[in-house]
């Protein structure tokens, strides 16, 4: 597979969206919150934030189609002092179902954690899966003694120094863009913009 990795464009944003729509709808979720998903929602939403990272912005393309996406924002530590330690977070990481399980993730994920240390980003925090993240270097958070903004640990919740070092010291509570609480009503009227997916 002749893969490409490259800097998301402009005139990509749809494309990364329907991809990103494709990845993660389920079914299920139209149960839980009224649509199959809303990751497209808060990838079209992240790239306006002032959170957000357009250098780890990394699309991959295969035969000139856009397969996969990853998209990184700011967030920091709020330590005990009432200081703040900025690390950066990810995500969505989007892969095409018929791709996935076939290293774009991998890749997406291996080039733009070298594109960030290589930028001087010292450390990633965020929420995943605990048995895919860790092969990247990922730890638990509770490691480097900090918690959720709620006070909480657990296996999916994770944490990685880009630079030796960084995270030395830095306790306290994490917390992202306010944008990844996304409002389901807002994603479920912007979902209108594509295509019906066919419920079964």
């Amino acid at each position: 597979m002749n893969m490409i990795l490259r800097l998301e464009r402009e005139d990509d944003w749809r494309a990364v969206e329907l991809l990103t729509r494709e990845a993660f709808w389920k079914e299920e979720n139209i149960e839980k919150i009224g649509i199959g998903c809303d990751e497209h929602y808060l990838a079209h939403t992240l790239r306006t934030a002032p959170e957000f990272v357009p250098e780890l912005d990394f699309v991959a393309e295969v035969d000139g189609n856009l397969v996969g996406n990853v998209m990184y924002s700011m967030s920091y530590v709020l330590k005990p002092d009432g200081t703040r330690h900025d690390v950066l977070n990810f995500g969505p990481l989007s892969v095409l179902p018929e791709f996935q399980g076939k290293g774009v993730g991998s890749a997406l994920m291996r080039h733009s954690l070298k594109t960030a240390a290589r930028l001087g980003y010292g450390a990633v925090i965020f929420f995943g899966h605990p048995t895919y993240y860790p092969r990247f270097g990922f730890k638990e958070a509770r490691e480097f003694g900090i918690t959720t903004c709620k006070g909480n640990n657990f296996p999916a919740f994770m944490a990685m120094e880009l630079i030796y070092g960084d995270l030395d010291g830095v306790t306290g509570t994490y917390h992202e863009s306010p944008l990844f609480n996304v409002d389901a009503e807002k994603a479920k009227e912007y979902d209108t913009q594509f295509s019906q997916k066919c419920h079964l």
